[in-house]
């Protein structure tokens, strides 16, 4: 059974009979219990173990690692492990019909803070392109809206048009000195813009259609402007020079469009349309307007599309549930939707900016502490290998042995005798038994399992990629052939490179892909070619 549906956008006014309120994200902010002596951070890591005592961060191939840092983790119960980013905030609007305020809250939904708290109806929150300051527009009872700005934090809210007519709906420049924005002072709604001061304001589309709901291109050398137009006829999305002049229709639907958004990439745009009776989020290549696309299908209106600074997700509010809430969507597979507000009001009108260090990943904590309510790669280890690099985190293997085992563990680089750069890094992992392995398989999908129990191994190399930082392959020692004693079964891999392929020789009682398929039993000789492909035999 279908929802009712809210009552369309007024296309001059683009007032929206919706509000809402934010509310906490799913991740934590920080480990569970707080900083303390059991906390370690560690680039762009953040660790608590069971006890410092014994804790060992170890570099496993670092100087050979062409991406960055691979570092081993061990020692000691490791019970959080998050990777933290620079990540966007959201701000946006919530409150009851009729009435809404300005809120700000992590990329997670975390950190809520409220901006604004007054009996105005506040809408359509941008971020200025360096983060320090949010434009948005505020309609007090019996008036008419204006256009607003304010500081980050919510200080010095400045009136930037004060007249008997609707300005509405701003968007800055790249470079942050102007805000383009709609109004009807002229009698009919016409695009404006204007200094960030409310000085110099001019008339851009200056026609009798009614031109509405800006937003302005991020590449300052060929900035353009897209804007929603019923010019001819009906309501599509357009796009023109800052000028005004080279008006040029993107769109050509039955339907009305509205609210586009411009990609990072300065030609992509996400709005809203319609598909089967619903108002999705739609892309569309404004340089090539039959090259579009659904980013949103579901049953339910999606309305009100902002992508976030680097074009991985794209953030709308959703009326799937009982109220309108805000969802971030990754645009690459698998696609995966992570709701940002879970309340009993509506929220509505995200913008994504203002970075700040943020957790990114929870990789090793509580069931439903990741993105959207999801597990993290296992809820404690014991010994974990870990790859990152200046712009970040690249992923995580955890290492599978039984606590009684953790004194047995011993994780060393293989003593390369390749040339440099490799094709892979190998790490040897020792202990009385290796269970198993589990890969991060990054945001929105299932770890890579490697099963070794059946193997009861007792030593085995990995192979990480020296970019991704992702196993290219695990290969099982065959520990009758070598005799015990330190660095034996690292002695008992031999290494050559082959015209930029990757040789390695030994007893390996299995060998498997990245994808954690055993693909050889009782293999002496792996290659591993430059693309990380594996053979055996």
């Amino acid at each position: 059974m279908h929802r009712t549906k809210p009552a369309a956008l007024l296309i001059g006014a683009l007032v929206i009979a919706l509000g809402g309120c934010g509310g906490s994200g799913p991740l934590p902010p920080a480990p569970p219990g707080g900083a303390d002596a059991n906390t370690t951070e560690i680039g762009p890591l953040v660790i608590r173990t069971a006890s410092a005592a014994g804790f060992v961060v170890e570099n496993v191939g670092s100087d050979r690692f062409g991406s960055g840092s691979l570092v081993a983790l061990h020692g000691s119960e490791i019970t959080y492990l998050a990777s933290q980013a620079m990540l966007d905030r959201i701000v946006y609007n919530s409150g009851a019909v009729g009435e809404t305020d300005v809120f700000v809250c992590n990329l997670d939904g975390s950190n809520r803070v409220r901006l604004t708290n007054n009996a105005a109806f506040e809408i359509g929150p941008t971020w200025s392109p360096d983060g320090t300051s949010i434009a948005f527009s505020r309609m007090w009872p019996g008036q008419d809206f204006e256009v607003m700005t304010m500081n980050a934090d919510g200080s010095s809210i400045t009136a930037l048009t004060a007249n008997a007519a609707v300005d509405s709906l701003p968007a800055w420049s790249p470079e942050g000195r102007r805000i383009a924005f709609h109004s009807d002072r002229l009698g009919n709604s016409e695009i404006h813009v204007m200094y960030r001061d409310g000085s110099a304001v001019a008339n851009l589309t200056a026609n009798a259609a009614t031109d509405v709901a800006p937003d302005w291109s991020p590449d300052p050398d060929e900035p353009k402007i897209a804007f929603v137009s019923d010019r001819d006829g009906n309501q599509e999305i357009y796009t023109m020079h800052t000028d005004g002049s080279g008006a040029t229709r993107v769109t050509t639907n039955l339907t009305g469009d509205n609210l586009p958004a411009f990609h990072p990439n300065g030609d992509t745009l996400a709005y809203q349309g319609t598909v089967q009776g619903w108002t999705d989020v739609i892309a569309v290549r404004a340089s090539s307007p039959s090259d579009t696309w659904v980013l949103s299908a579901s049953a339910g209106d999606q309305q009100m599309p902002a992508w976030s600074s680097d074009g991985r997700f794209v953030c709308y509010a959703s009326s799937v549930g009982a109220d309108y809430e805000l969802v971030l969507q990754q645009t690459e597979e698998p696609w995966g939707k992570f709701a940002i507000t879970q309340n009993g009001v509506e929220d509505i009108y995200p913008h994504l900016g203002s970075p700040t260090l943020q957790t990114d990943r929870v990789l090793i904590g509580s069931p439903g502490s990741d993105w959207g309510g999801a597990d993290p790669l296992w809820t404690s280890a014991y010994a974990a290998i870990v790859a990152f690099a200046d712009d970040g985190y690249r992923s995580l293997v955890r290492i599978g042995i039984r606590a009684a085992d953790l004194g047995s563990l011993q994780v060393s680089p293989l003593q390369q005798t390749a040339q440099a750069p490799p094709t892979a890094t190998g790490v040897v992992v020792e202990a009385n038994e290796i269970v198993n392995l589990r890969e991060d398989g990054g945001r929105g999908h299932p770890p890579i399992i490697w099963d070794l129990n059946a193997l009861d191994p007792t030593a085995a190399v990995l192979y990480f990629h020296p970019w991704t930082g992702k196993l290219v392959s695990v290969m099982v020692i065959d520990d009758t052939s070598y005799p015990a004693g330190t660095d034996a079964p690292a002695q008992a891999v031999r290494e050559s490179l082959r015209g930029g392929t990757l040789v390695v020789e030994g007893d390996f009682a299995a060998v498997f892909d990245a994808d954690g398929r055993r693909i050889s039993q009782g293999a002496t000789r792996v290659t591993i070619d430059p693309e990380g492909a594996i053979t055996a035999g």
